[in-house]
Parts: C-alpha cells; structure tokens; sequence
C-alpha cells in the first residue's frame, strides 16, 4: 500500500502536464505544495494581466481545480470554476453582468447545487465592479480567472492570501503557491543566433518554429511597456516550502518556459542545495514538444547543470534521480491527433551516474493513452525513491 502520509512533497511544475500524477499522488499524500509558474502572458491571461497588472492566474487556475477532492458534490464547482466564454472576437462585460442578474442563467444552473454559491457570486460581482473601471474583452475567459483577480483585490493585494482564502473555500486537499509574487516578471530568452524574445507565449511560438536554439532564460521585469533586468525574488513561502520538503518533484511540461523558470533566481537554487535531506527528482517528459525538438534527456538535464555551474552548485544539489520513460527503442507514436511525435531519447547520462545521481529508466507510459504517463506507475516510484534510505 503505497503511503505519502506525513511526508511534505514540493511539486515544481508548469500548467495541465501533471494532472493524472497529482490526482493519484493525492488519493496517498496530505501534504503536497505545488509551485506554479507566474508569467504565462497569452490567451485570456494575457487579457487580465494587461488590463489590471497582476500576475498570470491561469496555471494558479488549473492547480485549484486539481486541488479540489474528487467526489461527486465537487463535480459542479469544478465545472464552474472551469467554465469559459466562447472565443469571439470581443465579448463586453455586459455580458457578465447579463448572466449574474439573470437567475436562470448557465452560472446559476451550475452551481445552483452548491453551498457555496454566494461566494462565488460574491467574487465574481466584485470582478465586475473591477471591469467596468476598464474595458475588458472576456472572450475565452475563465470563471475562476476571474474569480482569481477578484480574490486578489478583496484580500489585500496579497496573492498568497487571495489563494489559501480560495484553497479554503473549494476545500482544497493541497496547497498552491506562484514562483514569484511580482505581477510585473515576464520570460525573456537569448537564442544561439543573437535574437531575444520577451514573453513566455512568443518564446513557445518562436521556439516552434526553430530548434535547439535558446541559449538562456532568465526573468525580466516589464513596465510601461518596457523590458528591464531584474533579480527576481521568489515567493518566501516558496523557500519555506523547499526548506521543508522530504521529496521535491519537477513535474512534467514544457521545459523552457513551465520548469526552467523555477530556477531562474536565486532563492530556489539555494533552498535545493540547504536542503540535504530531500529526495529531488527530475521526471522527464515523455516525448517531444515544441520546445523541445531533436532534443535528448542528456540535452535537458545538461541546461540544468550548466545552470548550477554558473551558480557555484553542482548538478547534484539541485537533482539526485532523474526518471525517464523506457520506450523499449521506439523513436516515436502518433499522438491523440494523429500527429507523428517522438519519445525523448534518453542519450548519455553517465556524467549525472559519476555524480552520484541515480538514474531510473520504467514503462511509464499510460497503455491507453499514448505519450501520456501512467500515473499509478509514476507515483509508485516515487515511492519507492522517497522510502530509499
């Protein structure tokens, strides 16, 4: 029987790479954080970060939503929370506004069965108040999102607070902590080429179109449309957490603009290195994205240790096991789109074994779902990593 109980994990993670893993490490575990990157600036999170200045809520969304238990009278709040304007060229506020006074509305048919409704209304009412000081287009706008930047304003400007009112509310059964709290950090990466690109949705986009190309990532800080360098400060709740962690996880997701930036400051680097007692593990994708193709396990965990080297750390202290999917030689699967993609090969690891970091290569893959981990799999080693003496 597999037992996480009492055991503090930290999951470094980016948006939905994690679901299924997070769903099955909570049926065993009561004490996950899961760190959320901060700087994400597309789709409608780029709508409300323009328009009010705040940090990016979508993946702090998302972690909530995984957060909450998964029973039957949960359904509904995840699916309002969830629940999103249709992509339009422009819907108005009115819009909003419509559907929190009409009490036959979609918002009042799916949370009409919870006890909480009032608060959600309440959230959502004071986001509309906020709206009509700006213009605002809600095209593919999330509820939660906005009940998110609600939150935010109501309590204090304080993202920390603004989340664990919110973890309280929905009966969240683990905690969910931004990187950075600085509503003004934006993604800026150097290519090989010289070029330099601001913004984690144009970095994915020109990583795309390009390969093996960044040569580093770092935080920047935008204001008034203007990019400046900065020595981006970590959430402190973050460190406490790190400091504190008996096993500490990089999750799955796109590598350069979801993982990398969890090590792109200072304080998370050092909290790895004070922290001799964690288990600190690297789970590599399965396959390929658009960040990173014709790359292999060796080119990823070979940025991480430059990274440290810059530093003064040695890869070690940041990573002792790297997990990676054993593919059984197979280069690549057609995904759930019927898109040819490749598994990531794994290339020579024997530098990370001469350091001391253990190397573990199983069937992760989900049977049912190609390119997709095996959840119960994952999580099972993980435990046996985090029993290891």
């Amino acid at each position: 029987m597999l037992n996480f109980k009492n055991k503090k994990i930290t999951i470094l993670s980016g948006g939905s790479a994690i679901k299924e893993i997070m769903f099955e490490l909570l049926i065993y575990a009561d004490d996950i954080t899961r760190v959320v990157p901060s700087t994400d600036n597309g789709a409608s999170s780029k709508e409300l970060r323009d328009c009010y200045d705040i940090l990016s809520v979508g993946d702090i969304r998302q972690s909530l939503a995984m957060s909450i238990p998964h029973t039957q009278n949960n359904k509904q709040l995840v699916k309002f929370i969830n629940w999103r304007f249709p992509v339009e060229e422009r819907i108005s506020i009115d819009v909003l506004e419509q559907l929190l006074l009409d009490g036959k509305s979609v918002l009042y048919q799916i949370s009409n069965s919870l006890s909480i409704q009032k608060e959600l209304f309440d959230y959502l009412s004071l986001f509309l108040e906020k709206a009509k000081e700006k213009p605002l287009n809600l095209s593919n706008g999330s509820i939660g999102n906005f009940i998110l930047v609600a939150a935010y304003f109501k309590h204090h400007h304080d993202w920390n607070e603004a989340i664990e009112r919110l973890e309280k509310l929905f009966g969240c059964n683990s905690k969910v902590l931004p990187i950075y709290l600085n509503n003004h950090y934006q993604l800026k990466a150097k290519f090989h080429n010289g070029t330099v690109i601001c913004g984690e949705s144009e970095i994915s986009s020109f990583c795309g179109k390009r390969k093996k190309e960044i040569e580093s990532l770092e935080i920047a800080l935008l204001k008034e449309h203007k990019f400046s360098d900065v020595e981006p400060e970590v959430n402190p709740k973050v460190l406490k957490s790190l400091a504190a962690s008996e096993l500490i996880v990089f999750s799955p997701g796109s590598f350069f603009t979801s993982i990398l930036p969890h090590l792109s400051n200072k304080g998370v680097p050092l909290a790895l290195f004070n922290n001799k007692k964690a288990k600190k593990v690297f789970l590599m994708n399965l396959a390929e994205d658009e960040e990173t193709m014709g790359y292999t396990a060796k080119d990823i965990i070979d940025i991480i240790h430059n990274l440290a080297k810059e530093q003064g750390y040695k890869l070690s202290d940041f990573i002792t096991h790297i997990v990676i999917h054993n593919h059984y030689k197979q280069v690549s699967f057609l995904n759930r789109h019927k898109e040819k993609q490749r598994y990531i090969q794994t290339g020579n690891l024997e530098g990370c074994l001469k350091e001391g970091i253990h190397v573990i290569v199983e069937d992760l893959e989900d049977p049912w779902k190609r390119g997709e981990f095996d959840a119960q799999e994952v999580v099972t080693v993980l435990h046996t990593l985090l029993e290891e003496q």
